[in-house]
């Protein structure tokens, strides 16, 4: 744990933003609602095929005994039979080509996280995001082509979507690196991760009405459109930071660049120099890594394999009810901004210091889930606890957005974004690791004994990650995160005239 983590933090200064009366929507609060639907789209275009498959694969072709030799641990309630329309695909695919078609996004995904944070440092969040969002609906718009040429098109476009996609979080939090004031940094954080949530909120139950109703293919062109909408109206209208945005008030830049101490370079030769060895051996960074992979490890794992197990287990298909399906990810949604908000209320009435709200959202967004993931898989037959204690799993969970994913911009505000891609491409093993290898799990014995291992290597994971980040996080900027300067310039404190020597600025550090 770095020194000053005692201190008050460095913030929590007597830094007043001048309104103008009857203007309450800020620049900044357009781009967190911006930011919300982009990972709304990033998610939409993740999650459209787990439902469009079910129209698109041909089961009545499939053999039946994996369903049969499931677990009868529950009696039938009536609704675990497929509906005749939802098995007549024109795709004859097995499982485990269906398994690749589900996890290749995220062959693609881990490798673009670390560039996505510094492609967003270097020339800005706008056209990072924007252009691949745009390319992203683009192929996602191609897809049902894709699907009717040939398997491996099919596949090598997921992959491509998922590369794309790879560099949206970590550009987002770039961008609350510049954008946000610190006091409500875990608010506009939480506004815009949680349309992750509420993308799968959405999409899940009209995915699955568009699918039965109109057509696989319309899923695709659905998502697709309403990614293509945002990407051009955020290229449009929307800019990278506060001073080259047309519509911030002088009132508002002030603000901003005076309570984050974003510094202005008089030359623009001035560049820092990214310390990849300190980031990568720090250890706090480490902890932010371990918390955020145990996070994903137990949210993927529910997210791919809980209408399994209500099939084969609880003899329940949760395609039967679109509410009751989509109800972890609403609560998930609203857990994700009021942990923000509330946060950022104990941390601006100094009730905690930064690091311990990290670290306590951390510890309940990981060990509640890890306990109630694995009380769902002792509740025996009763669905409304088993749904009960998996939504609270699900919910808690999105607490760590405001935990450890969070923390990134603190302990290195310049690197907010690469930190965050580093955590990320990790992070998301998980999305094609977990579900292999709670298949491998299942594969001799699909029986509820089976399933409660399943939950425990959850939890266990979900405990581990509590417990690094406990003992590494740090609430502090990191000495190698200052920023070293390669070139003696001047520098300007927006606001604040400051000349400055490159050792000075070695000693308190720059922003971008």
């Amino acid at each position: 744990m770095g020194k000053g983590e005692d201190k008050p933090d460095e913030f929590d200064k007597d830094i007043v933003e001048e309104t103008t009366p009857g203007c309450y929507l800020k620049s900044r609060h357009s781009m967190a609602i911006m930011l919300f639907f982009a990972t709304f789209n990033v998610y939409s275009l993740r999650t459209n095929l787990s439902v469009a498959i079910v129209a698109m694969v041909n089961s009545t072709s499939s053999s039946t005994e994996d369903s049969e030799n499931g677990s009868d641990v529950c009696p039938d309630k009536g609704v675990s039979e497929i509906d005749e329309n939802t098995n007549n695909g024109i795709f004859v695919w097995d499982s485990v080509q269906q398994g690749l078609i589900l996890g290749c996004y995220f062959y693609g995904y881990i490798f673009t996280c670390v560039p996505g944070g510094y492609l967003a440092k270097r020339y800005g969040v706008k056209p990072v995001l924007g252009i691949t969002m745009l390319i992203s609906s683009i192929i996602t718009l191609l897809c049902p082509v894709m699907a009717n040429a040939s398997f491996p098109l099919f596949v090598t476009f997921r992959i491509i979507l998922g590369f794309l996609q790879g560099v949206s979080f970590p550009a987002v939090q770039s961008a609350w690196g510049i954008w946000a004031p610190p006091l409500e940094r875990s608010t506009l954080i939480a506004i815009s991760f949680s349309g992750s949530s509420f993308g799968t909120f959405v999409t899940l139950p009209i995915a699955g009405v568009i699918a039965d109703n109109v057509g696989w293919e319309a899923v695709f062109y659905l998502t697709g459109a309403g990614a293509m909408l945002w990407s051009l109206v955020w290229l449009a209208f929307f800019y990278s930071t506060p001073e080259t945005h047309p519509r911030t008030s002088e009132q508002e830049k002030k603000y901003i660049v005076e309570s984050i101490g974003i510094q202005k370079k008089k030359n623009p030769d001035v560049k820092l120099q990214t310390p990849w060895v300190a980031m990568l051996t720090s250890l706090p960074v480490w902890g932010i890594v371990v918390g955020h992979f145990a996070s994903n490890w137990g949210n993927y794992t529910l997210m791919t394999m809980l209408p399994t197990y209500m099939a084969n287990i609880l003899r329940f298909n949760l395609s039967a009810s679109g509410g009751l399906s989509a109800l972890p990810y609403i609560l998930q949604f609203i857990f994700t901004i009021g942990g923000g908000y509330v946060t950022d209320v104990i941390r601006s009435r100094r009730l905690m210091s930064t690091v311990a709200v990290r670290k306590l959202n951390t510890t309940l967004g990981l060990a509640v889930p890890a306990l109630f993931v694995v009380l769902a898989g002792y509740i025996g037959c009763d669905v409304a606890a088993a749904v009960a204690f998996f939504s609270i799993s699900v919910a808690f969970n999105a607490l760590t957005v405001s935990g450890c994913k969070a923390n990134t911009v603190e302990i290195a505000p310049k690197y907010g974004g690469i930190v965050y891609g580093i955590s990320n491409t990790i992070a998301n093993i998980p999305g094609f690791l977990a579900p292999q290898v709670v298949g491998i799990m299942l594969k001799e014995d699909d029986s509820l004994s089976q399933w409660q291992k399943v939950f425990w290597v959850s939890a266990a994971v979900y405990l581990f990650g509590a417990i690094v980040y406990l003992i590494v996080g740090s609430g502090v900027e990191q000495p190698w995160a200052a920023g070293k300067i390669l070139k003696n310039k001047s520098v300007k404190l927006e606001g604040i005239d400051n000349k400055a020597t490159s050792e000075d600025n070695e000693n308190k550090g720059t922003s971008f």
